[in-house]
């Protein structure tokens, strides 16, 4: 398989997801009238709901009077299990109580209608993705990945490593046999240069979670996952370029492609593209091929 492609990464500052663990203390020995008892509750390294009242305070003894057994083994009996790592590997097993996470958040989508098709079933908004060709390292590691790379994968190509909200919230909005361009940025020349198709639609970007990726995010909470990532197959490759330049000839105003998002949003690594501009471009791309 292809080395796996992790280009153009986007950050963006948001505040991070926050959870408590459960409060957990064992229940009370019996000792003299005037003995005491021992509760101990631990925190977990994740950060603290602003919405919870309860202070969690580690290895802190409390004295408290024997005559109110009850009420210390009703509160540990709520927190019997001890809580779950939001640390795992990416090839960790999820419990059941995480199968939720395996489901996308709800967001408006970014395609012309939820389903992005048609009353005809044909696709209404199209999509572009950028990768870079050329070598380019993130932490040690060689982030390219080209056309060619993923016209060689045999299985679906996981679209992983993107880290920006509205790029994510595109993959979102995938759905299973649309069809998006392949764009090589930071190349010689930049541009368009083939077709991919969606063949999985939006699933949990596990590179966020693995240390050893480069982009590799210590914010996520598998729990409630914020990346995801769509799963690409190689369709096709145009003889050539239709370079950056060339669409930013009718990207002026009153331009075919005046509204394109690649141009409005340089730095957005996953685009949309409207059908009509799907359909200039594509028509710029055969006019290439016929002129050599």
């Amino acid at each position: 398989m292809a080395p796996k492609r992790r280009a153009t990464r986007q950050s963006v500052v948001e505040d991070e997801l926050k959870h408590t663990n459960g409060e957990t203390q064992p229940k009370p020995k019996r000792t003299k009238r005037n003995g005491t008892q021992d509760t101990r509750t631990e925190q977990a390294n994740g950060d603290q709901d602003d919405d919870e009242n309860t202070d969690l305070k580690a290895n802190t003894h409390v004295k408290a009077p024997l005559k109110k057994p009850s009420r210390t083994s009703k509160r540990a009996g709520k927190s019997t299990q001890p809580p779950e790592s939001t640390i795992a590997s990416p090839d960790s097993k999820k419990s059941p109580s995480s199968a939720s996470s395996s489901t996308p958040p709800a967001i408006t989508t970014t395609a012309a209608s939820s389903t992005n098709r048609d009353a005809n079933g044909s696709q209404q908004t199209f999509w572009l993705l950028k990768a870079e060709p050329l070598p380019r390292y993130e932490n040690g590691k060689n982030v390219s990945f080209s056309i060619d790379d993923l016209a060689a994968c045999t299985t679906p190509e996981p679209w992983s490593g993107v880290r920006n909200f509205q790029a994510r919230n595109n993959m979102l909005s995938m759905r299973r046999g649309d069809l998006g361009f392949f764009y090589h940025s930071n190349a010689k020349p930049s541009g368009i240069v083939g077709v991919l198709r969606v063949v999985e639609e939006a699933k949990v970007d596990e590179t966020a979670f693995d240390p050893e990726d480069p982009y590799f995010d210590k914010k996520s909470d598998r729990e409630a996952p914020k990346w995801w990532c769509v799963g690409v197959e190689f369709v096709k490759k145009f003889d050539e370029v239709v370079s950056l330049a060339r669409i930013k000839e009718e990207a002026g105003k009153g331009g075919k492609l005046e509204t394109l998002q690649l141009i409005k949003n340089a730095r957005l690594s996953v685009c949309k593209v409207e059908r009509e501009e799907w359909q200039f471009l594509t028509e710029i791309a055969e006019k290439e091929k016929k002129a050599e």
